[in-house]
């Protein structure tokens, strides 16, 4: 039990498993309220003596579920967190199937709202990827497409997510080629984040359909194949004397920026 954990920590292990690790109670509590099934659950061996609520819940959730708890040796689970306080229990969940990517597209195209859709261009800090599923679910993004860069069920990636990982579809694609002809076929535009865009992000023209918004590596950005690609490239205004924002909060702006453009007519006041 124990090992197949510590392999689910490598990108080989989850591969060959087939599942991601979950670590701490933020995460187990995620997984439980998707009614996410859980393997391998382990908790440190004086655990079960702690008091917390929340502890407590969770483990009688677990046995609800018939879920198997193994009890390991407190420097065990020690080992397990590398001095992280997130909560002495960790488990394996099933890496979700991603969606086919023609049908999502085809459904997108029959939407008659704006939806939203987040591609990560060669991503490669886990806890950035992580970051970015938690602002692309709470900015009501319907996909996360990772092309090439880390794998968005690293553990820290998991853990940045704070349990996003279970809410929002993700598909990884080696690169932009399977992509490509489906955001011609469906109309989907598409906008890059860069910092020396020509077009300010306030001054941008977003059109209401389905909007696919391309953000880049953290040292490179954008690949030259994808900005050429693009409909619109956009930088955000900032203060003379930094040149750009962190990715997360970049990206957070512009997905707010197209939920909420500033050009759409405002709602009428009701008397």
């Amino acid at each position: 039990m124990v090992s197949d954990y510590e392999r689910a920590l490598h990108a080989e292990g989850r591969r060959q498993l087939g599942l991601f690790a979950l670590e701490g109670f933020r995460l187990i509590e995620r997984a439980l309220a998707t009614d996410t099934p859980l393997t391998h659950i382990l908790i440190g061996k004086s655990a079960p003596n702690d008091s917390s609520p929340r502890l407590q819940k969770i483990l009688e959730k677990l046995t609800k579920q018939n879920a198997s708890v193994i009890s390991v040796p407190d420097p065990v689970m020690e080992k397990l967190l590398e001095g992280r306080t997130l909560g002495p229990i960790v488990a394996l969940a099933k890496i979700p199937s991603p969606p086919d990517l023609p049908q999502l597209f085809a459904h997108l195209g029959s939407a008659r709202t704006r939806n939203k859709i987040l591609v990560l261009d060669e991503m490669m800090d886990p806890g950035n990827v992580g970051a970015l599923v938690r602002t692309a679910h709470a900015m009501g993004v319907v996909c996360v497409i990772a092309l090439g860069g880390t794998d968005p069920f690293h553990p820290r990636a998991a853990r940045t997510s704070m349990g996003s990982v279970f809410r929002v579809p993700i598909i990884r694609l080696p690169n932009i080629d399977p992509l490509r002809p489906l955001l011609r076929e469906y109309n989907v535009f598409t906008i890059g984040a860069t910092g020396n865009a020509p077009t300010l992000l306030p001054k941008a023209s977003i059109p209401g359909q389905t909007v696919a918004l391309f953000v880049g590596n953290e040292g490179k950005g954008l690949s030259p194949t994808i900005r050429a690609s693009l409909d619109l490239l956009v930088a955000i205004p900032m203060s003379d004397t930094i040149d750009s924002f962190s990715i997360n909060a970049a990206t957070a702006v512009v997905l707010y920026a197209i939920s909420y453009p500033p050009n759409l007519p405002s709602e009428p006041e009701v008397e």
